[in-house]
Parts: structure tokens; sequence; C-alpha cells
């Protein structure tokens, strides 16, 4: 079967890359016979992820790929749509206790891969302790109907959607950007994961207590720490939100990318404002600029995008989409991302963590992924230096606000490489 790509993967190329790995840490090491079972069975219901990138001519498309997955030992991230991948966009590796899965960001995004995940999981467990009896009441299960709406490969109306939006998604032209973290793939084997663990009952009463969220509360952290190590930058500070639009094209059950980058803008004259004020300013600016229609502005972007490139050469798909692509990340201080709380159905007993990294060569320098388990917050801030500057003041201010926290160990981070079909 061939399944139509999402234009931005002609973005690809050229030093981008744009994957993203998310690691489960069980509470035993992985059984890779059971976890072989449950990824058998996982796949059945998700075939539109055992795709392989083709090219034809001068478009690129998905087509179904009967080969296995790759589940390899240890912490590398396998390069995708390679022969080391089997040419898939999926790859699987563990080691002790700690499970990674691999995926293109332009195949799907973090909702899109979830629930695939979150059946992995389960198929796993089930395996693992056959008497235990699970709630799949929020569980896509093996051999149940797939819906038409989440295996579409193209979602979009044909035509763009008028609208008319509540507030604009423009940046400063010119925005302060860390200097101390090296551009591109340099640097990459020192890409740096710093975990703190927030109980979710304590973070939810402070950030409703000022009109915030986990999300908007994480974004002043990380603003605060980096105007108060560069007292000398007088450059707006931008921190790009993301936030998906599956509500906008009326699709919730979409398994493609739709990721939103929502700037938030900070000009020199917050600076030193306390933790409340600038919490609530997020709070209020991400409400007007993530508004319904704003949402719509991107879905006729990608409509318009996707006309643009129609006649154009394959060199020039990738050029102009790689612009495309830059223009709406790259222009970004640091970014922040929220899944936002998910059902887990009681699988969460036996994690003890779950995080998602990101290709950091397209960040500002300092992203932070929040995700949550069990009766914590996961907030996983990522850096392309080990230097501690930034996540040490951020626990300051933490204790500062009187908010309860467990910092884990920073630890190194992989991400895979990606292979175009020539």
């Amino acid at each position: 079967m061939k399944y139509r790509v999402n234009h931005l993967i002609y973005a690809a190329g050229k030093g981008i890359l744009n994957t993203i790995r998310t690691g489960i840490t069980f509470n035993e090491p992985v059984n890779i016979n059971l976890l072989e079972k449950a990824l058998e069975a996982t796949i059945t219901r998700f075939p539109y992820f055992s795709v392989r990138l083709v090219r034809e001519n001068e478009e690129y498309f998905l087509c179904s790929n009967e080969l296995p997955i790759v589940i390899s030992h240890g912490r590398r991230a396998l390069t995708l749509n390679s022969s080391e991948s089997n040419y898939h966009v999926f790859a699987l590796s563990y080691e002790e206790n700690d499970l990674y899965i691999d995926t293109s960001h332009f195949i799907t995004d973090g909702m899109g891969k979830f629930p695939f995940i979150k059946t992995l999981i389960y198929c796993y467990l089930h395996e693992m302790y056959p008497d235990e009896v699970f709630d799949t009441s929020y569980i896509a299960m093996p051999g149940s109907d797939i819906p038409q709406s989440e295996m579409t490969d193209y979602p979009y109306p044909d035509e763009p959607i008028f609208t008319e939006p509540l507030g604009s998604l423009s940046r400063p032209e010119n925005v302060f950007l860390l200097d101390d973290q090296p551009t591109g793939y340099l640097n990459r084997n020192k890409w740096t994961s710093f975990c703190m663990k927030i109980k979710q009952k304590d973070l939810m009463k402070y950030v409703s207590s000022v009109d915030g969220s986990p999300a908007t509360f994480v974004t002043t952290l990380i603003y605060r720490a980096i105007t108060d190590i560069h007292p000398d930058n007088n450059l707006p500070l931008v921190c790009g939100m993301q936030h998906q639009f599956r509500k906008a094209l009326g699709n919730f059950r979409s398994h493609l990318s739709h990721v939103n980058i929502i700037p938030i803008n900070y000009p020199d004259k917050l600076r030193g404002k306390n933790i409340e004020l600038l919490n609530t300013m997020a709070r209020g600016t991400l409400v007007i600029r993530a508004d319904d229609a704003n949402d719509i502005l991107t879905v006729n972007e990608h409509i318009r995008n996707e006309k643009i490139i129609k006649s154009m050469t394959l060199s020039q798909k990738h050029d102009f989409m790689q612009k495309v692509l830059l223009d709406g990340i790259g222009k970004n201080t640091f970014e922040v991302s929220y899944t936002g709380r998910v059902p887990w159905n009681g699988l969460d007993k036996y994690i003890t963590n779950f995080l998602p990294y990101i290709d950091m060569s397209l960040s500002g320098g300092i992203s932070a992924e929040i995700f949550s388990l069990g009766e914590d917050f996961s907030i996983n801030i990522m850096q392309r230096i080990e230097d501690t500057k930034y996540i040490d003041r951020m626990q300051e201010l933490l204790k500062e606000s009187n908010i309860n926290f467990i910092m884990e160990k920073p630890a190194y981070f992989y991400i895979s490489d990606f292979e175009l079909p020539e």
C-alpha cells in the first residue's frame, strides 16, 4: 500500500534530521522475547507506521514495509529509513530496564506516536504478567477496527479556510539566541538531558493560583534562568510553545505530525519580573495565540505550501521546505512542549520513567518536554551542552517558589539519523 507524505519531509537533508526518541524505563529488565511478541501484535493495529520512504521521480511516498521493525540492543539510535533499520521510519532499542522508540518527526508527532507506545507497553506487560487484569478502555487493542480518520494520510481540505485570528503569531525581527550552544549537530555526543520531577498535585495547585499551566510555568522558569544568566542582553526572547492543531482539522485521531509553534514573546522590559506575573502573562499570551483561528492559519499555510511545491523539482522542494521549517522553528530562544496529563490505565505502575527526547539541532539551544507519569510531572530539560548553569538557576527559582522537586542525574541522549531515498 502507498501513502502520501506530509510535505514537511522535503525539509529533510542538509543537516536536518528531525527525529524524536522516547525513553521508557520499566521496573524490571526488558525481556527481548516478550518485547518482540508485543511489537508484532502492536504493529498489526498501526499498519501505517510499518512503512518506508521511497522516491518516485521528483516526489516521495511512503509504502508498506513487510520487513520486521528492528529491535537492537544498546542505547545507540539506528539510522531510520536505512538498511540497519530495515528501511523503517521506526526503530526500537533496549538496554537493561530501558526501552527506546525512535521515529521520524516528519511521519508523526508525540500525540500521534503515543497510542502506538501505549499499545506496545500494554502488549508487553500482558506478556510479562499474564495473570494481571489491565484496564483496556483507552488502549487501541490489536485486532480492533482502525477508524478511517486515524488511517488517512492527508487530512487537510483542498482549499484554505476563511478565518479571523484572535492574536498574531508574529515574532520580533531580532531574537536573542544562545551563543554558548553549538549549532547543528556539533557537539552531538554532549547533548544532555536534565530531568526534574514535581508532584502533579503540588504543581497544579501552584499554577492554578497564578492563572497558569504546567507549560507556562516551565516556560517562565527557563525565561528567568536565561535572563538572569545573560544580564547584558537587551534583545527579546521567544519561547516556541509546541501546540498541535488536530482540533482545527476536525481530526483528533490523525496519526500524522500536526505540531504548530506558538511564539511567546518576552520583551526586555519583562526582565526580573516575578514568577507569578510572568506565568500569568505567558498563559494569557498562549490563550490568545493558540485560538482555533490561528490553528486554521497553520492549516491554510500547509495547504498553500502543498500547492506551491507541487510542480517543483526535488531539489527545489528541499530548499523551499527547509526555509519554511527553519523560519517557523529556527527563530526561538528556547522551546517547550506539554502533552498534558494522559490516561495510563494503570500501566504506569510498571514504569519508573517516561521521557521524550527531541532533535536539538532545530531548537534554540534549550528545550523542555513535560509529561505525566504516576503522581509526577517529568520535566525533561534538554541542551546541546553539559553546562549546568541554566538548570542550576531553575532549581534556585523552584526553591524560591517553595516547590518541592527531585532532580535526577544528568544523562546524555541520542537521536536517530534519517536517510533519504535516492
